[in-house]
């Protein structure tokens, strides 16, 4: 949020409350309330539900109902629309992983922001281990992040399908595509395309749950392997990288964008979609902010500017980038191989 200059000491009150209301969602995410809301219960039900201390429960469950939330009616609360909608997890719409992938950001950096500051890297995040084959006990909160990665990517990839331009492309690469998201709206968008997902193997498996799901196993394939070291193949007519540069120093991204072009058969074109700054550095806000966000939960990762990934993409072999808007924060850089 902007601070209105001439505006009082309640809008600073208001950034220091912040943490409050991101908490109590999180909380209520990470206890299923919302799943066992969806039908009127009491404060006495709902703490008998959660095995929880009922004076505690009725004062959280007032706080939900005070945020819009749910919706109290006399002793009872029930969800309203947009927790049914987001946060039931029958619900197709439910988005509640990205809320535990943010549970996780706060216990794995956020917490720890200061320290960070002060010595340039979080304490947890090992520089050449980061977000590689994790232990098995990481295994839920790997999938809360990948499919956290669905539930933001899901409402924006059928708009970024119709804005680029497919037409005549046959192989399709999508470069640490995660759980497939834009692999499956780009084939779903064109029917000759083949896509093939790149990432690690555990993101991989997700991916390969998605696919199947949307019964796209003949045209969207996988291949699990590190894209800073492993090999991502040939050939392809056109290769899509989307939100990956911000967790990576500048000479990883160099090295990703050169592997990419490498890839590419002659005349095909690269696609990177991020949070890009203008600049100045320090806006537009949500790319700054998500700057410090990378800051916290990173070993190197940082927002870039356009002008500093055109001008990679150019030193690699590609032509001056076209810039595409595809969402309220994210945008596009695309270029054809020279």
């Amino acid at each position: 949020m902007a601070l209105d200059p001439k505006g009082g000491f309640d809008q600073i009150m208001s950034m220091a409350r912040g943490f409050q209301v991101a908490k109590m969602l999180m909380v209520a995410v990470d206890l299923g309330l919302f799943d066992f809301l969806a039908e009127p219960k009491s404060a006495g039900q709902t703490a008998s539900w959660l095995k929880a201390d009922p004076r505690a429960t009725g004062i959280f469950l007032n706080g939900l109902a005070a945020l819009g939330l749910v919706d109290k009616s006399g002793d009872n609360y029930k969800n309203r629309e947009l927790a049914s909608r987001y946060l039931v997890r029958d619900s197709e719409n439910y988005r509640g992983a990205i809320i535990k992938h943010m549970e996780h950001t706060w216990e794995r950096g956020w917490e720890d922001l200061k320290e960070t500051v002060r010595v340039g890297h979080p304490r947890q995040a090992e520089p050449e281990k980061w977000l590689d084959a994790r232990p098995e006990r990481d295994a839920a909160e790997v999938r809360a992040f990948i499919w956290g990665m669905h539930a933001i990517a899901r409402d924006l990839a059928p708009q970024v399908a119709a804005k680029l331009d497919l037409s005549g492309v046959r192989r399709l690469l999508d470069l640490g595509g995660g759980p497939a998201t834009y692999a499956i709206n780009f084939a779903q968008a064109n029917p000759e395309l083949k896509v093939t997902v790149f990432d690690l193997p555990m993101p991989i498996e997700i991916a390969k749950e998605n696919i199947a799901k949307n019964g796209l196993t003949d045209r969207v394939g996988t291949l699990a392997g590190n894209f800073l070291k492993d090999d991502i193949g040939a050939d392809y007519d056109f290769i899509w990288v989307s939100q990956i540069l911000h967790s990576h120093d500048e000479g990883q991204c160099r090295l990703i964008i050169a592997k990419a072009v490498a890839a590419l058969a002659p005349g095909g074109a690269l696609a990177i979609q991020d949070f890009y700054l203008n600049a100045d550095g320090a806006s537009p806000t949500g790319a700054a902010m998500f700057g410090v966000h990378m800051l916290a939960v990173t070993p190197r990762g940082r927002a870039y500017t356009f002008g500093e990934v055109a001008e990679w993409m150019q030193a690699a072999g590609l032509a001056a980038p076209e810039f595409i808007q595809s969402g309220m924060d994210a945008s596009i850089l695309v270029s054809q191989k020279l």
